[in-house]
């Protein structure tokens, strides 16, 4: 339940007051981007981007560099820009287990813990810690980084990327929407320039689906959420394979992996990767546009009327003299 100090005139100010009323800010506070970020978590959109370097050297990571602005889900700002001098304040060596083939690397802020700094201020008492992929996030920590044991220890920079608010929150994701308007624009005009073909029935499923779809990744490029992003793609992608099937004349022989992709979950280990190969599958679909003139039969050529017929000879049927 929240609570606030009870001021009354003439009370002591002791350090136990001042510090319940400014643990009673930054709960009220948290409570707030926790209704504002509607329980989502991750990076935050930053004039400075997302930064991240590491050694790893003998079964050992070490943080050398690190420059982060991000919410946890329990609603805790971690703004962090800490070079090599500054960022031995914190446990920034972990050693890596043998027995593991993939660990996240996550930065944890620990409620209730400060750390003074050389000002004489207090700040958030952060630590960096290793997951299995298994292992529950915690509701005050953020997923940084992916290590992949293959023959060694190293980071995966291909595949994850650290969840975001917003997909203006990351340049990679950015490059990922980008790509996305690009593909829709010439679905767009591919599908329009079918529009008088035998296949009308896909078209007529399809073409109102991408415009709309690309109208909105254009529209809220400020406010997409990653989520929303795959949603976009998963619809673009899902929908064309039930055009295809609802149609008459085409067939479109890996149907279940279009419609299997648009069932998948959001998930933040995996988001990244959706993304791209959803942005790859909608390069395909633009690619099976182009088919739709051969797939679809030759129209029916008229029949040509018959020849005419020459008129036949009437018999007399009068009596003959």
């Amino acid at each position: 339940m929240q609570k606030r100090i009870c001021w009354k005139k003439g009370m002591r100010l002791t350090d136990e007051v001042l510090t319940a009323a400014d643990n009673c800010t930054a709960e009220m506070m948290g409570q707030t981007l926790m209704l504002a970020s509607a329980g989502r978590y991750g990076l935050m959109p930053s004039q400075v981007p997302f930064q991240l370097s590491m050694n790893i050297v003998g079964g050992e990571i070490e943080i050398t560099f690190i420059t982060l602005l991000a919410i946890t889900r329990a609603g805790e700002v971690i703004d962090l820009e800490l070079d090599n001098d500054k960022i031995g304040t914190l446990n920034n060596k972990l050693r890596l287990p043998s027995n593991e083939e993939e660990l996240f690397l996550t930065i944890n802020c620990e409620p209730g813990k400060w750390t003074e700094t050389d000002n004489g201020y207090l700040q958030p008492h952060y630590s960096f810690a290793l997951i299995t992929p298994q292992a529950a996030l915690s509701d005050h920590a953020i997923p940084i980084s992916h290590l992949v044991n293959n023959n060694g220890w190293q980071e995966d920079t291909t595949r994850f990327l650290p969840p975001c608010l917003y997909v203006s929150a990351s340049p990679r994701l950015e490059e990922v929407r980008a790509q996305l308007v690009d593909v829709l624009k010439n679905i767009h005009e591919k599908t329009k320039a079918q529009e008088n073909s035998p296949v009308k029935t896909a078209i007529s499923i399809y073409w109102p689906i991408v415009l709309e779809t690309l109208i909105q990744v254009n529209a809220t490029k400020d406010t997409l959420t990653p989520s929303t992003l795959l949603a976009c793609i998963q619809k673009v992608v899902g929908i064309f394979a039930l055009a295809c099937e609802l149609d008459e004349v085409l067939n479109l022989e890996d149907a279940p992996v279009f419609f299997n992709f648009s069932e998948v979950g959001y998930n933040f280990q995996t988001a990244y990767l959706r993304l791209k190969q959803g942005v790859g599958m909608c390069r395909a679909i633009n690619e099976k546009i182009d088919k739709f003139s051969l797939l679809a039969p030759a129209p029916k050529q008229p029949t040509p009327p018959p020849p005419p017929q020459p008129e036949q000879r009437r018999n007399w049927l009068g009596k003959q003299i």
